[in-house]
Protein backbone atom coordinates (compact mmCIF):
# COMPACT_ATOMS: atom_id res chain seq x y z
CA UNK A 1 0.00 0.00 0.00
CA UNK A 2 2.57 2.54 0.42
CA UNK A 3 3.82 2.64 -3.46
CA UNK A 4 -0.08 3.00 -3.85
CA UNK A 5 -0.13 5.51 -1.11
CA UNK A 6 3.63 7.30 -2.80
CA UNK A 7 1.97 7.66 -6.25
CA UNK A 8 -1.15 8.99 -4.73
CA UNK A 9 1.26 11.54 -3.62
CA UNK A 10 3.39 11.89 -6.33
CA UNK A 11 -0.28 12.52 -8.46
CA UNK A 12 -1.29 14.88 -6.04
CA UNK A 13 1.63 17.22 -5.74
CA UNK A 14 1.70 17.23 -9.88
CA UNK A 15 -2.44 18.36 -9.32
CA UNK A 16 -1.11 20.81 -7.13
CA UNK A 17 0.89 22.50 -9.56
CA UNK A 18 -2.05 22.80 -12.20
CA UNK A 19 -0.06 20.68 -15.19
CA UNK A 20 3.21 22.50 -14.82
CA UNK A 21 6.14 19.98 -15.35
CA UNK A 22 8.76 20.73 -13.31
CA UNK A 23 10.97 17.76 -15.45
CA UNK A 24 10.21 19.98 -18.48
CA UNK A 25 10.61 22.95 -16.67
CA UNK A 26 14.31 22.10 -16.15
CA UNK A 27 14.91 20.73 -19.34
CA UNK A 28 13.94 23.81 -20.63
CA UNK A 29 16.11 26.07 -18.22
CA UNK A 30 19.29 23.46 -19.16
CA UNK A 31 18.43 24.19 -22.74
CA UNK A 32 18.57 27.60 -22.67
CA UNK A 33 21.83 27.57 -20.52
CA UNK A 34 23.40 26.16 -23.27
CA UNK A 35 22.08 28.32 -26.17
CA UNK A 36 23.16 31.05 -23.83
CA UNK A 37 26.71 29.38 -23.05
CA UNK A 38 27.13 28.98 -27.03
CA UNK A 39 26.01 32.14 -27.63
CA UNK A 40 28.42 33.89 -25.20
CA UNK A 41 31.34 31.56 -26.29
CA UNK A 42 30.57 32.64 -29.83
CA UNK A 43 30.75 36.88 -28.34
CA UNK A 44 33.78 36.16 -26.93
CA UNK A 45 35.21 34.53 -29.77
CA UNK A 46 34.29 37.51 -32.55
CA UNK A 47 35.47 39.68 -29.83
CA UNK A 48 38.92 37.71 -29.46
CA UNK A 49 39.10 38.53 -33.32
CA UNK A 50 38.41 42.15 -33.29
CA UNK A 51 40.75 42.66 -30.77
CA UNK A 52 43.31 40.93 -32.96
CA UNK A 53 42.39 42.31 -36.01
CA UNK A 54 42.84 46.46 -33.46
CA UNK A 55 46.17 45.21 -32.27
CA UNK A 56 47.50 44.40 -35.85
CA UNK A 57 45.86 47.71 -37.22
CA UNK A 58 47.80 49.74 -34.57
CA UNK A 59 51.23 47.44 -35.34
CA UNK A 60 50.71 48.67 -38.87
CA UNK A 61 50.34 52.34 -37.67
CA UNK A 62 52.93 52.11 -35.28
CA UNK A 63 55.11 50.90 -37.73
CA UNK A 64 54.38 53.38 -40.63
CA UNK A 65 55.09 56.18 -37.51
CA UNK A 66 58.34 54.80 -37.25
CA UNK A 67 59.24 54.46 -40.64
CA UNK A 68 58.15 58.86 -41.12
CA UNK A 69 59.10 60.08 -37.73
CA UNK A 70 62.21 60.10 -38.31
CA UNK A 71 62.25 61.73 -42.03
CA UNK A 72 59.91 64.05 -40.90
CA UNK A 73 61.92 64.90 -37.88
CA UNK A 74 65.07 65.61 -39.85
CA UNK A 75 63.29 67.70 -42.36
CA UNK A 76 61.13 69.90 -39.96
CA UNK A 77 63.91 72.85 -39.18
CA UNK A 78 64.59 73.27 -42.78
CA UNK A 79 60.72 73.79 -43.68
CA UNK A 80 60.34 76.25 -40.31
CA UNK A 81 63.79 78.06 -41.38
CA UNK A 82 62.07 78.33 -44.92
CA UNK A 83 58.63 79.59 -43.78
CA UNK A 84 60.58 81.98 -41.61
CA UNK A 85 62.87 83.07 -44.82
CA UNK A 86 59.18 83.24 -46.52
CA UNK A 87 57.94 85.74 -44.27
CA UNK A 88 60.83 87.83 -44.20
CA UNK A 89 60.87 87.91 -47.60
CA UNK A 90 57.10 88.61 -47.87
CA UNK A 91 57.67 91.66 -45.54
CA UNK A 92 60.12 93.14 -47.79
CA UNK A 93 58.04 92.54 -50.94
CA UNK A 94 55.61 94.64 -49.17
CA UNK A 95 57.66 97.50 -48.15
CA UNK A 96 58.94 97.41 -52.09
CA UNK A 97 55.42 97.30 -53.25
CA UNK A 98 54.43 100.26 -50.86
CA UNK A 99 57.05 102.47 -52.26
CA UNK A 100 56.60 101.59 -56.07
CA UNK A 101 52.77 102.01 -55.66
CA UNK A 102 53.42 105.44 -55.25
CA UNK A 103 55.64 105.64 -58.36
CA UNK A 104 52.97 106.36 -60.99
CA UNK A 105 52.15 109.47 -58.94
CA UNK A 106 55.73 110.53 -59.16
CA UNK A 107 56.41 109.80 -62.49
CA UNK A 108 53.62 112.20 -63.46
CA UNK A 109 54.68 114.70 -61.63
CA UNK A 110 58.49 114.73 -62.62
CA UNK A 111 56.77 114.81 -66.35
CA UNK A 112 54.39 117.43 -65.30
CA UNK A 113 57.39 119.53 -64.08
CA UNK A 114 59.68 118.90 -67.48
CA UNK A 115 56.83 120.56 -69.71
CA UNK A 116 56.40 122.88 -67.48
CA UNK A 117 60.36 123.85 -66.85
CA UNK A 118 59.91 123.46 -71.40
CA UNK A 119 57.69 126.14 -71.52
CA UNK A 120 59.27 128.28 -68.77
CA UNK A 121 62.68 128.05 -70.31
CA UNK A 122 61.41 128.32 -73.64
CA UNK A 123 61.74 132.37 -73.20
CA UNK A 124 65.34 131.91 -72.47
CA UNK A 125 65.87 129.96 -76.11
CA UNK A 126 64.30 132.63 -77.60
CA UNK A 127 66.52 135.18 -76.59
CA UNK A 128 69.46 132.56 -76.76
CA UNK A 129 68.55 132.19 -80.53
CA UNK A 130 68.65 135.69 -81.06
CA UNK A 131 71.91 136.40 -79.47
CA UNK A 132 73.48 133.72 -80.86
CA UNK A 133 72.75 135.29 -84.52
CA UNK A 134 74.10 138.14 -83.23
CA UNK A 135 77.24 136.14 -83.07
CA UNK A 136 76.86 134.52 -85.86
CA UNK A 137 75.63 131.36 -85.30
CA UNK A 138 72.66 130.00 -86.71
CA UNK A 139 69.90 127.37 -84.54
CA UNK A 140 69.42 123.99 -85.73
CA UNK A 141 66.41 123.21 -87.14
Amino acid sequence: MSSQQSNHGLGDVMSLLGGINPVAMAGKAVETMVTLTGELVQTLANFNDTMRELNTAARRVNSLLDDIEAPIRAILPQVQAGVKQARSTIKRVDGVLGQVGSLPGDVAKAVSTLGDLAGRLSPLAAFAESAGGLFGVKPNK
